[in-house]
């Protein structure tokens, strides 16, 4: 069935039994290759190295450890398989664990494994920041919620500006996750204040990793933060002579929009939403399509009346069939 070309030999031997040699060369070898591909597909890179081998060789898995001390052996394994499992059970043993346990001997160790050789595992830590927080926040006093949040930002902050585009994309909707669970008070430090510094990079992908996260933050800060700080942000963010940062910014600016009070919105903000759809690039115009209803949700009928409307039917007509099909 498996397309296998065996090499049969029949021989008789006394009392006319039958036996059959046969040979399996090809079979260990597919199976061999099939490994091989596998771990190229997941992520891993065998190990070349003979000394990285003997010591992944020589690891144990003593069956007297507890979690927690499996976990601390395997987070730091030669054996990238068992680094991912490792990292993927990390809210499954917090739960096990007390919160000074968690605290003090596991949320470390994910400061060391945010910088893993395998995006795999990095992949694995930033998925399962909000599910960490969620397990912790539910049993935190105040003193122990201020250092959670400042660990895991940590290893957020380093995730966010991740080489692999996956990995930050991950991450950045596991930030928005999480900071629904913590008090509005650490949302705006050190997170907001931190994510204001990612909007100030040279790193083009820096920009727009921090327009989504002020535009999808925006509901837990509060009206007067979002007004004061985050909107000046935007509306420069909005003027990026980057064109993917300018579709960053018109696909959450009206998600910004909808926390600022109404008069605000109109006079500082739908003028930058109006501007950006007259974009010259049609990736920027598809972007204010898309995020039309959200700008429209913050204006009163009359407004929406005299510009989303005509706005709209522009964006319909439009010579980019994208941002038609978008409108």
């Amino acid at each position: 069935p498996c397309g296998i070309s065996c090499t049969h030999q029949r021989s008789r031997l006394g009392g006319g039994r039958l036996v059959i040699a046969a040979s399996y060369v090809f079979l260990v070898t597919t199976s061999n290759l099939e490994l091989s591909t596998t771990m190229e597909t997941e992520g891993f890179v065998e190990i070349e190295d003979k000394a990285a081998k003997a010591a992944e060789e020589e690891e144990v898995d003593d069956e007297d450890w507890t979690d927690l001390e499996r976990f601390q052996h395997f987070a730091r394994s030669q054996h990238p398989l068992r680094r991912l499992v490792c990292i993927r059970g990390v809210p499954d043993l917090i739960m096990a664990l007390s919160v000074s346990d968690a605290l003090d001997s596991v949320l470390p160790l994910l400061e060391e494994v945010v910088t893993d050789e395998e995006s795999s595992v990095r992949d694995a830590l930033a998925s399962n920041l909000a599910p960490i927080v969620r397990t912790l926040a539910e049993r935190t006093d105040d003193a122990q919620m201020v250092q959670m949040v400042q660990v895991m930002w940590n290893v957020a902050c380093v995730l966010l500006k991740d080489k692999d585009q996956q990995v930050r994309a991950v991450a950045e909707d596991g930030v928005v996750e999480f900071v629904a669970m913590i008090p509005r008070e650490l949302a705006v430090n050190p997170i907001l204040t931190h994510v204001l510094l990612l909007a100030e990079e040279e790193v083009e992908e820096q920009r727009m990793t921090a327009m989504k996260l002020m535009g999808e933050l925006s509901f837990t800060l509060g009206q007067d933060i979002v007004k004061t700080t985050v909107s000046p942000q935007v509306v420069k963010l909005a003027g990026d002579s980057m064109f993917r940062v300018r579709k960053a910014a018109a696909l959450h600016i009206g998600k910004v929009c909808r926390w600022v009070p109404r008069e605000f919105a109109v006079e500082k903000l739908l003028p930058v939403y109006l501007t950006l759809a007259e974009d010259e690039i049609w990736g920027v115009r598809k972007a204010c399509a898309e995020s039309m209803a959200d700008v429209a949700a913050a204006l009163a009928a009359e407004v929406r009346k005299t510009t989303i409307l005509p706005l709209f039917d522009k964006l319909a007509t439009d010579v980019s069939r994208w941002v038609r099909n978008a409108a």
